[in-house]
C-alpha cells in the first residue's frame, strides 16, 4: 500500500495570501505585536506554532504561554471567518483538488494523508470553506510538532493507524514551497510539486499546475522520486543590524565590499573556522543561507590565506537571493557551535 500525503496552503486550497494576511492581524489584534517579519522562509520552524515562537521570542523576548497561543489560534480563525464572509473566492480550492482526493479516497493502491504547516483549526476552516471533503483523512498541523518534517512523519504515523498498515512501501508529498522540498529531501521521501516551475530548481523532478489533469496526476504518483534538493548554498555572517535595514532595501552590503571589493562567504564546511576566527565574542550575529544559483553578482571562488577556496560574491547582495537566516553567537563558554541548519546542508 502507498500513501500521498498532501499540503494545504496552496496546494489543496489557494489561501495562502488571506492565511497570511489573517495571521499576521491576529497577533496584532491580541498582543499589539506589529512589524513581523513575513518572509516566512527566514524563520527556524516554517510552521504556525515555530513561526510563533520564534515571534514572541524576538518582540517579547520569552515564549508564548499555552493560554496566548489558544487566545492567538482564535482571534487567527475569527479573521479568516469574517474573510470569508466578505470575501468568499479567497477560499478556492487549486483546481481539481476536490476531484483528486475523491479519486484516491476510493484507488485500492492509495491512501491519502494532510501535513499543513498552519495549525489544525484553521486549516479544517480553509479545507471547509473550499469545499473540500476530508473527512476519515488523517491530519497533522502544526498542533502536532515545529518542524515540517516532524509534522509530516506524524501524518504517516497517524495513516498507518488509521488505514492499519504496518509500513507504506511509498510515500510521496505533495507540496508548493522550498520548505516543502526540503522536507520530503531530509525525509528521504518522493515528492511532487504544485504550482510553477521554480521548485525544479530546488531539485523536484515533477511539477503541475494544479490537479486539472487527474490522470497524469494519478500516473506521476507512480514515478514520483525523492528531489535532489539541488540548492547550492553559500554562507554568511553578519551583525543583524547590518543585516535588517537590507531587507527593506532589497540589497545588502558588507563592509568588505567597499575596503576589499567583494562579500566574504563559506561553504559549510568552512564556516566554524571563520567565525572562530574573525567574530569571536562578538553579539547579535546572523548567518545568512544564500542561494548562489539566485546571487546577481558574479561569484569567485578564491584562495584564502589559509590556502581553501572561499566564496566571494563580487557587488551587491540581491536578499532575494537569502532563503535563511538564523542567530548565530558563541556559547557561553565562548565557542561556535554547528547550527542543525547547517549540518542539514552537508
Amino acid at each position: 500500500m502507498q500513501l500521498v500525503v498532501f499540503d494545504i496552503d496552496g496546494t489543496l486550497t489557494n489561501t495562502y495570501k488571506i492565511d497570511e494576511n489573517c495571521f499576521v492581524r491576529a497577533f496584532a489584534l491580541e498582543f499589539g505585536i506589529f512589524g513581523i517579519n513575513t518572509n516566512w522562509s527566514e524563520y527556524a520552524y516554517t510552521t504556525d506554532s515555530g513561526i510563533t515562537q520564534q515571534i514572541f521570542k524576538e518582540k517579547l523576548e520569552r515564549l508564548p504561554s499555552n493560554e496566548e497561543i489558544v487566545r492567538l489560534k482564535a482571534r487567527f480563525v475569527s479573521l479568516l471567518q469574517e474573510a470569508f464572509i466578505n470575501k468568499q473566492d479567497l477560499f478556492s480550492e487549486i483546481p481539481g483538488s476536490a476531484n483528486v482526493l475523491a479519486k484516491l479516497q476510493l484507488d485500492p493502491d492509495w491512501c491519502v494523508a494532510i501535513a499543513t504547516g498552519g495549525w489544525g483549526e484553521s486549516a479544517k476552516l480553509k479545507l471547509q470553506k473550499a469545499n473540500l471533503q476530508i473527512e476519515g483523512i488523517p491530519l497533522a498541523s502544526a498542533n502536532d510538532a515545529l518542524s515540517r518534517e516532524d509534522i509530516i512523519k506524524t501524518a504517516i504515523i497517524k495513516a498507518e493507524n488509521v488505514y492499519q498498515i504496518g509500513k507504506f512501501h511509498k510515500v510521496v508529498f505533495v507540496g508548493d514551497g522550498a520548505w516543502d522540498v526540503k522536507a520530503a529531501y531530509r525525509l528521504s521521501i518522493a515528492f511532487i510539486g504544485i504550482g510553477d516551475n521554480k521548485l525544479t530548481n530546488l531539485g523536484t523532478i515533477k511539477v503541475i499546475k494544479d490537479f486539472t489533469n487527474l490522470e497524469y496526476f494519478l500516473k506521476i504518483l507512480q514515478s514520483a522520486a525523492i528531489p535532489r534538493f539541488s540548492m547550492n548554498t553559500i554562507l554568511h555572517i553578519t551583525k543583524r543590524q547590518q543585516w535588517e535595514p537590507a531587507k527593506n532595501l532589497g540589497t545588502y552590503r558588507a563592509d568588505s565590499l567597499d575596503s576589499e571589493g567583494f562579500i566574504h562567504c563559506s561553504k559549510s564546511t568552512q564556516i566554524l573556522k571563520v567565525a572562530k576566527r574573525f567574530f569571536d565574542n562578538q553579539k547579535e550575529l546572523v548567518l545568512l543561507f544564500i542561494d548562489s544559483e539566485k546571487v546577481q553578482a558574479e561569484i569567485r571562488y578564491e584562495p584564502a590565506e589559509i590556502g581553501e577556496l572561499f566564496p566571494h560574491i563580487y557587488g551587491e547582495l540581491n536578499i532575494d537571493a537569502v532563503y535563511q537566516v538564523i542567530d548565530f553567537e558563541a556559547g557561553e563558554d565562548g565557542l561556535f557551535e554547528l547550527p542543525q541548519e547547517v549540518i542539514n546542508l552537508e
